[in-house]
């Protein structure tokens, strides 16, 4: 059985997945692609059938499951993804089946990164909003996983370098 030539990449917002993703394409020379196609519902407070109305969250979900099997079909590619692509559990199956990375991220350096580059919307208590969203995703990230790193450290090129280490094991 060959390798497989693909690296996804999965976490929360905030938790490095697209710079950590663009590092490993550089390393391995392979292409980087950006499939997070909301760029974070948690960043305004709301969900998708809040933000796009009833019945969109299941179709949403659909949509990035169709993302990922058009990916798989390709090589040579570090993909990082939506954060909600965990919700579906077709999703989940697919990610299982390749080399999946795992980037968690504690709260607080989420939400301090987020608002480096995201207007926040008032939220009563966005770290309350953070954990919620954590505890309901973060077993499922841990599911598809076939490495974790946590990038509260923010050392890009040392996390690259430990995917890469483990992708060639």
């Amino acid at each position: 059985m060959s390798k497989v030539k693909r690296i996804f990449i999965v976490g929360q917002s905030g938790a490095g997945k697209g710079v950590v993703a663009e590092e490993v394409a550089k390393q391995l020379g392979w292409k980087f692609i950006n499939a997070d196609v909301l760029a974070s519902v948690a960043s305004i407070g709301r969900s998708v059938t809040d933000v796009f109305g009833a019945g969109s969250e299941d179709k949403f979900n659909q949509t990035l499951t169709e993302i990922l099997q058009h990916q798989i079909t390709q090589e040579n590619i570090v993909v990082t993804t939506d954060e909600n692509v965990a919700c579906d559990p077709k999703a989940r199956e697919i990610l299982k089946s390749e080399f999946t990375v795992y980037i968690e991220v504690s709260t607080s350096v989420q939400a301090e990164r987020m608002s480096n580059y995201r207007p926040l919307l008032p939220v009563a208590d966005y770290s309350a909003l953070l954990d919620g969203l954590q505890k309901e995703r973060n077993p499922w990230f841990a599911e598809v996983a076939s490495f974790t790193i946590n990038s509260d450290n923010g050392d890009i090129e040392r996390d690259a370098k430990s995917v890469v280490e483990a992708y060639n094991k």
